[in-house]
């Protein structure tokens, strides 16, 4: 189970830190292609998402369509929504760790912090809540260009920093690129539903 991840969820965004979901919103798990016979008895459930703001408690219930697995597709661009390095919470110290774990992995790639239309670089936080205590993580999107094929399938099935199930570190071509699919050894299964 270590190495699933699961993506951010898309969705239009709402007051009070909630997403409406769409059409287009999908429940997207990375995992090995071994264990892709995990995940289909989640198909047809209905899961309950249970979220509060302060002292506020929220819940809502969806249902999960059937699953259909793609294999990962390389571009030479991919970009995270959020990731979250422990104990770097400046833009400089996030990049320095971040390319420590590329070199590690032995990615080869370009790391940049993506910035919002006033200059500022995305900062976004995520909410955890642990024992009716709530921890608020800082991470920033990120952004890696000029990989190899092989360095951009590498990267999508490792990722960077913690927090992967939790939506973080979960990296995505910034566009499609269309080449030959291959036997990847990971897979994104994707549920649809409501």
């Amino acid at each position: 189970m270590e190495a699933i991840s699961i993506h951010p969820i898309a969705g239009i965004p709402q007051p009070l830190n909630q997403l409406r979901l769409t059409n287009r919103s999908r429940l997207r798990i990375r995992l090995p292609i071994d264990q892709i016979p995990l995940v289909y008895p989640l198909a047809g459930q209905t899961i309950t998402i249970d979220w509060g703001i302060e002292r506020v408690s929220h819940q809502a219930k969806f249902q999960l369509g059937i699953p259909y697995p793609t294999a990962l597709q390389p571009a030479s661009t991919l970009y995270s929504r959020l990731v979250l390095i422990h104990r770097a919470e400046t833009p400089e110290a996030v990049l320095e760790v971040a390319q420590r774990q590329l070199n590690r992995k032995g990615i080869k790639g370009t790391i940049e912090l993506p910035t919002r239309a006033n200059g500022e670089v995305q900062c976004r936080l995520l909410t955890i809540k642990k024992k009716h205590q709530l921890f608020r993580l800082r991470g920033f999107g990120m952004k890696v260009t000029k990989l190899s094929e092989k360095d951009s399938i590498k990267l999508q099935q490792s990722g960077i920093g913690g927090k992967h199930k939790m939506m973080c570190g979960v990296f995505v071509p910034t566009w499609r690129e269309t080449t030959e699919k291959d036997e990847n050894s990971n897979v994104l299964v994707i549920y649809s539903g409501r």
